[in-house]
């Protein structure tokens, strides 16, 4: 005879199981708003803390995300290792955006001592970039007033910036993608920079290969007003900064990356000045700002579906990422195909992508129209992989200005074209 309070229970931890793992994918997928609504329902506890945690991390809100994993973690570690792994990368990740290094380095080691295997892919490059800056000094910003830079376009249709390093001016590259700011062998010279102590491997997804890399500190950096001391830079041999080849080669000498963006608290991007340390206007129409590590995202729309792009200002163009592809895939008889060849770590690699001609975004209560837009069929075991494309130059210039505010984790547009 069935025991009807044993079915009832093995109902009721069916129905939690399979809540648990929804809310594991929808994490995993970065469906953050369905998310945030499923954690709201859960009961106090570890589980509540490590999505209140997570989805912290991924709302920049880094300090909360430390706080909310620390009080979760003693229960992962019993009986959930692979949240705990997770847990402890959202960490290691807080705490290299707040430039704390040797903070991060430590959580590093313990996930590698105590969960190994636990992720799909563990982040030596940058646990090796977190050892050797361990011993670096915290960064600071000194910001007396509004910040004004002029911008040029590079050959590849990126944005350039005037930045002055040991009385070296030279043209940078402002790049949101970038997790750190970075200079080329040659240039490091130039600014008589010493390397520290150490070195790492970074690796690219897109071409396989991996690229030897040193770090320094330097003592003061300065774009228009402000200056900000103790900047961390990655430094790479000048090939990995080099686009194209032969006569038509174009060199990036140096890279402005997150921690300074950060630093800054609102960054906008105009047709031609890049502007810091005022609010955005006030006309501004905001939406929510993510993170997908130390890269900013946002959610758009495309045919009423809600999706999240990451934001990268050192990219010419936007490009959509297999997980797009699969929605559409239905589409793709419209599409033209062509192969092309892209550089990333250490070189390039040639690879099949479609071409949408038109693809409509609605970002709030604008609208844009990119064309000719690249999107990738298979996974390139890159960042690319885990949202649905990057938004470059082409999204940026159908706006007046876009801006940034790391403060309040709002992205603005003032007037689409």
């Amino acid at each position: 005879m069935l025991n009807a309070g044993a079915v009832l229970f093995g109902l009721l931890w069916t129905g939690c199981a399979q809540s648990t793992a929804t809310a594991d994918t929808e994490l995993r997928d970065y469906q953050l708003h369905t998310l945030q609504a499923r954690v709201q329902k859960m009961p106090e506890g570890p589980e509540r803390d490590y999505f209140n945690g997570m989805l912290a991390s991924r709302s920049g809100r880094f300090d909360d995300a430390v706080a909310l994993l620390n009080r979760a973690l003693p229960s992962l570690r019993r009986s959930e290792p692979k949240r705990a792994a997770i847990a402890l990368e959202a960490m290691a990740t807080a705490h290299r955006a707040n430039n704390q290094y040797s903070d991060a380095a430590r959580v590093y080691s313990d996930l590698s001592d105590n969960f190994p295997g636990q992720l799909d892919r563990f982040p030596d490059d940058d646990v090796a970039l977190t050892r050797i800056l361990s011993g670096a000094p915290p960064q600071a910003i000194t910001l007396p007033g509004p910040v004004r830079v002029k911008t040029a376009r590079n050959p590849l249709g990126s944005r350039m910036a005037e930045v002055t390093v040991n009385g070296v001016s030279d043209q940078w590259l402002l790049d949101t993608g970038a997790n750190q700011t970075v200079v080329t062998q040659s240039f490091a010279k130039r600014l008589g920079l010493t390397p520290l102590p150490g070195a790492a491997s970074a690796g690219s997804g897109l071409t396989g290969r991996t690229i030897s890399i040193q770090a320094a500190v330097l003592p003061e950096l300065h774009l228009g007003g402000a200056t900000i001391s103790n900047v961390a830079v990655v430094i790479i041999d000048d090939a990995s900064l080099r686009v194209g080849s032969g006569a038509d080669a174009y060199q990036i000498n140096a890279v402005l990356g997150y921690p300074i963006f950060k630093a800054l608290g609102v960054v906008t991007f105009t047709s031609d000045e890049f502007r810091a340390g005022d609010t955005a206007a006030k006309d501004t129409r905001g939406v929510r700002m993510y993170m997908r590590g130390l890269t900013p995202a946002i959610e758009c729309e495309i045919e009423g579906r809600p999706m999240i792009f990451t934001f990268d200002t050192g990219a010419s163009s936007t490009e959509l990422s297999v997980r797009y592809y699969e929605l559409f895939r239905e589409q793709s008889g419209g599409w033209d195909k062509h192969t092309e060849e892209s550089g990333g770590a250490g070189g390039s690699v040639r690879r099949d992508i479609y071409v949408q001609p038109r693809v409509v975004m609605k970002l709030g209560a604008a609208t844009v129209t990119l064309k000719d837009v690249s999107i990738l069929p298979v996974r390139m075991n890159a960042g690319i992989d885990v949202l649905f494309g990057n938004l470059g130059q082409d999204f940026i210039d159908s706006f007046e200005s876009v801006s940034l505010d790391f403060r309040t984790m709002v992205f603005g547009t003032w007037r689409a074209r």
